[in-house]
């Protein structure tokens, strides 16, 4: 009886493991599934496309390097762009490019991370690995892979492990600004671990300067040249007090990123912030909160100093960057404080079984992102996330032999969309692609740049044309008030309803004065 009972436990049991050897695998294809109908839902908006057109319309990769520069991104992203649009120059081939980045990452943590089960059966389906890094084809997904594939060899033995490791930190340091910044950390574990294994300093010392040779040439991409219009001047003129406070509420956007889901612009919101200003002690709260997570992270952390200075040395050094330069106010930005928290928890249960209340907590939050994952996917399916790519239907109402142009923002479209340049009003001069140049610094400072590229117009003889743009009506009278009343500008046509604010287009016919 006791003999027939045990077999029975056994054989339960085996069942048991069978099938939680199973769900990883079965949680990857669901994952494929969605990740890849969110994708063909989904529609590129100004900055996905303004790389790309970058990438396609210079005339070399060296070109490709320089335009580069203008953006403060270093290459890695653009290089692999650059490669697809030898054989294509369909945008879709970017977005199926950037869907296996993402799978690849999601593939490498299910199988490969030593989180506990339940955790790792979370992360793919939470907002960051859903949706911002997986269906928005921009330079951050390949710095997430390149950041897990540093979790998965850093403390493995096999051949050529250091020159592995070397080129992934390059490689994180290339992708972005933040990249660099997570990049500099995981070293730092790297250098303590490496001398907590063998006390030799001057091997560690030897280590410190291969990272710096490794991490510098990032600089130079990262910093724009000198007439760059996004240099540090920039952003330190648009700098205010607000810059403390949205750092402050930063980890809040970046663990708890639920967006309001009542609102079709969702993107880039979060909504107890939104509700700060109709809920005055919200504020107080948010920041209470943005406390009690960094403090849960040290307490999860704090048995394992290493993965500690892992995770709050990326804390503080973004903190940073995002107070004296530019704020963590977008998502994409302070979401890489909670990849840097998945990167030093996985170091972390290398050494460490993580306590049941800890696993609690993280999965707590990581329900958080599951919420604000299907919001997002759920909006995107909804509403268009941008119109940009419905500008071919715009410029098909434009009667044959007359003059097309497009204003700054537009030409991104127009670019991408009917694979040509266009004479661009701003500009005065046709253009395949948009650099953050002197051009975009002096159009900033420009109060009537629709009326001199009107006027530019009519002294090559062009007298009246059609002009799609991104701007409506009311956008178009804040950049330059003269134009509606010096020139018969009429609306012939728009298409809105664009979850991206700027992503809507507009067709303008423009006469004589």
């Amino acid at each position: 009886m006791n003999s027939q009972l045990t077999t029975d436990l056994q054989r339960a049991q085996g069942e048991r493991d069978s099938l939680m050897r199973l769900l990883p695998g079965i949680t990857f294809l669901l994952y494929l599934l969605v990740a890849a109908y969110a994708m063909i839902r989904h529609e590129p908006w100004g900055d996905e496309i303004h790389s790309w057109n970058i990438a396609k319309g210079s005339a070399g990769y060296l070109d490709v390097i320089r335009n580069s520069r203008y953006e403060g991104h270093p290459p890695t992203w653009y290089t692999i762009m650059w490669v697809i649009s030898k054989f294509t120059h369909n945008f879709a081939f970017v977005q199926a490019a950037h869907l296996v980045i993402a799978s690849t990452t999601v593939f490498i943590i299910l199988f490969y991370a030593p989180l506990p089960l339940l955790s790792r059966l979370l992360i793919p389906f939470g907002y960051y690995f859903a949706f911002e890094f997986a269906v928005l084809s921009r330079n951050y997904a390949i710095g997430v892979l390149v950041a897990f594939c540093i979790c998965l060899i850093i403390r493995r033995a096999f051949p050529y492990k250091m020159a592995c490791y070397y080129v992934l930190l390059l490689l994180l340091s290339n992708g972005h600004l933040f990249g660099l910044l997570l990049a500099g950390c995981f070293h730092l574990y790297f250098l303590l671990w490496d001398y907590e294994l063998h006390k030799a300093l001057k091997r560690t010392a030897l280590h410190l300067l291969m990272g710096a040779l490794f991490l510098l040439p990032a600089l130079y991409f990262i910093f724009p040249p000198s007439q760059g219009a996004l240099s540090v001047n920039f952003w330190m003129e648009r700098w205010d007090i607000s810059n403390v406070i949205i750092t402050a509420q930063s980890p809040v956007r970046s663990f708890v990123p639920i967006p309001v889901w009542w609102d079709e612009h969702f993107w880039n919101t979060e909504f107890l912030m939104e509700w700060q200003s109709k809920y005055r002690w919200l504020k107080y709260f948010t920041l209470l909160l943005s406390l009690g997570i960094i403090t849960a992270a040290f307490f999860i952390l704090r048995k394992n100093k290493k993965s500690a200075v892992l995770f709050f040395s990326n804390l503080l050094a973004t903190a940073f960057i995002s107070i004296v330069v530019f704020p963590l106010g977008c998502a994409r930005y302070a979401g890489l404080i909670y990849i840097g928290f998945l990167a030093a928890w996985w170091l972390y249960c290398y050494e460490e079984k993580p306590a049941r209340l800890h696993q609690w907590i993280v999965n707590s939050l990581l329900i958080c992102q599951v919420i604000a994952a299907a919001i997002a996917i759920e909006k995107d399916r909804d509403h268009p996330f941008s119109n940009f790519n419905k500008v071919g239907q715009l410029v098909g109402k434009v009667p044959a032999n007359e003059k097309v142009v497009s204003d700054y923002w537009a030409l991104n479209a127009i670019a991408a969309f009917m694979d040509k340049p266009f004479y661009c009003m701003d500009l005065k001069k046709e253009q395949y692609f948009l650099l953050w140049d002197s051009d975009m610094a002096r159009l900033t400072k420009t109060s009537n740049r629709y009326c001199e590229g009107a006027d530019y117009l009519a002294a090559q003889g062009v007298k009246q044309f059609w002009m799609v743009s991104s701007g409506s009506p009311a956008d178009l009278n804040k950049v330059d008030a003269r134009f509606f009343k010096d020139f018969k500008v009429t609306l012939r046509d728009k298409i809105e309803g664009a979850i991206e604010k700027g992503g809507n287009v507009y067709l303008y016919y423009v006469g004589g004065h």
